[in-house]
């Protein structure tokens, strides 16, 4: 029996899978594996990842490897629906992984000051298109940097790829920020119903952090595969045509994840 905290996970459904394919995976079947010392870039995803689940010890995380180019993230959000998430991470892009074919979206954080990020990215979504068979399931990718973004990564150039290719996808762009200030988090404004919500409902995509990103990325994938919205008054996820309390007003809500 497996469990995550007080909760047994085989009695309640699976939630949601996010893959999240790594920019720096290895390509070639006898290609050496990816660089040890890209753990400590900022594009690499089980360091943000890491990172993320540290500073979110509510969604009492189960961390596995299952071999050497797949790394699981269990992890259950303190719902009523009690649904399991899943996020797979893939650093191996030389065969086809059975768990992207399941994937309900896919993540791919890449550095926005890399010379070599456009073609990379560029043989990521050929891999994608083609190895994955998923026109249709949604793609974030999170353009990420430190001082500014070189001119070939700039948000046009890189738009443009996305568009070409008829990628599904969202995209982000962050400056990095080693521990972030100031976050307002999402499942301890869902799990604790004396959580402040002012700030919620004034937050403004243009003010997320890396970490709001990935909550948005999670709620987004969960809402689209169960035809839910998350209603920030009831404080849970509901059916998409149950109308909102705030509906008809005007200002925050359309900033709400």
């Amino acid at each position: 029996m497996s469990k995550i905290g007080d909760l047994d996970i085989d009695k309640v459904d699976t939630g949601a899978l996010i893959v999240c394919f790594d920019i720096n995976s290895t390509r070639e079947e006898n290609q050496a594996k990816s660089d040890d010392n890209s753990e400590g870039l900022i594009e690499n995803p089980k360091r943000i990842f890491n990172n993320f689940f540290d500073n979110h010890k509510v969604l009492g995380v189960e961390k596995n490897e299952i071999n050497p180019s797949e790394l699981n993230y269990k992890f259950c959000l303190n719902l009523p629906e009690k649904s399991t998430f899943q996020i797979r991470t893939i650093s191996d892009l030389s065969f086809i992984h059975e768990i992207s074919l399941n994937a309900d979206s896919y993540i791919i954080f890449i550095n926005l000051e890399n010379p070599q990020t456009k073609e990379k990215i560029e043989y990521l979504m050929k891999y994608i298109l083609e190895s994955c068979c998923s026109v249709d399931i949604k793609t974030y990718i999170i353009g990420i940097y430190k001082e500014k973004p070189i001119d070939e990564c700039k948000k046009e150039e890189l738009e443009n790829l996305f568009i070409d290719d008829n990628l599904s996808y969202e995209y982000f762009e962050i400056k990095y920020t080693e521990n972030p200030k100031n976050h307002f988090c999402l499942y301890e404004f869902i799990a604790n119903k004396n959580y402040d919500g002012k700030n919620f409902l004034k937050k403004h995509i243009a003010d997320y952090q890396l970490t709001e990103i990935i909550e948005k990325i999670i709620n987004e994938t969960y809402e689209n595969k169960n035809g839910l919205r998350f209603d920030p008054f009831k404080r849970k996820f509901v059916d998409k045509s149950e109308k909102a309390v705030g509906e008809n007003l005007s200002g925050p809500l359309c900033n709400l994840f």
